[in-house]
């Protein structure tokens, strides 16, 4: 009877073992599974880039329909000036048009604080390619 038991023993200890490593397998499976997912969906997330449009604020000057683009790079703030001929009449139009053709969508409006004056800007946004 000892014999049925120590093999009875045997068994369940042998079962047991590779049940544990079965378990183990299927949990690591998982984890690289829920793991591989999340790397492909971060790598599948749109990246945005951003800029602002204001008002060119230069002191003493009476130079009227001058803006200013700001490219927020990674590397810092890019600044164009554009210029309307039209001495404010038709506001940043060309400044507008200029960031429409280039891909940029208006996303909002508020305050620049990256400037001395500070101001007033119009927020755009782009896929980043």
């Amino acid at each position: 009877m000892n014999k049925k038991r120590y093999t009875l023993l045997l068994v369940l200890m042998i079962v047991g073992f590779l049940s544990g490593r079965i378990s183990h397998h299927l949990i690591r499976s998982r984890s690289a599974q829920a793991q591989s997912a999340d790397e492909s969906q971060k790598a599948g997330a749109q990246r945005w880039e951003y800029c602002a449009l204001s008002k060119a604020v230069y002191v003493g000057s009476i130079r009227g329909g001058l803006y200013w683009i700001s490219y927020f790079r990674d590397a810092g703030v890019e600044v164009i000036e554009v210029e309307e001929t039209a001495l404010e009449r038709s506001g940043p139009g060309r400044a507008i048009a200029r960031l429409g053709a280039e891909g940029w969508e208006l996303v909002g409006e508020g305050p620049l604080e990256i400037k001395v004056h500070g101001g007033r800007a119009l927020y755009f946004k782009r896929p980043k390619l």
